[in-house]
């Protein structure tokens, strides 16, 4: 008995078919990860104290 249906091809077979797009996709989250630790921990900061929202004080004399 013949099936006209295709087979499912196997997760092996995808991962060698679409290799090169898996590999630039890791390479630009990986890039996207670790520019974010780079942001989140960059020195500059560190130092920057909260900012106050000035605009909405009012200056007591």
């Amino acid at each position: 008995m013949e099936t006209n249906m295709k087979e499912r091809p196997s997760l092996l077979d995808l991962i060698v078919r679409y290799k090169t797009h898996l590999n630039i996709g890791g390479l630009i989250a990986c890039g996207l990860w670790a520019g974010w630790i780079a942001w989140m921990t960059r020195p500059e900061a560190v130092d920057v104290p909260a900012p106050s929202p000035v605009c909405c004080m009012r200056s007591v004399h």
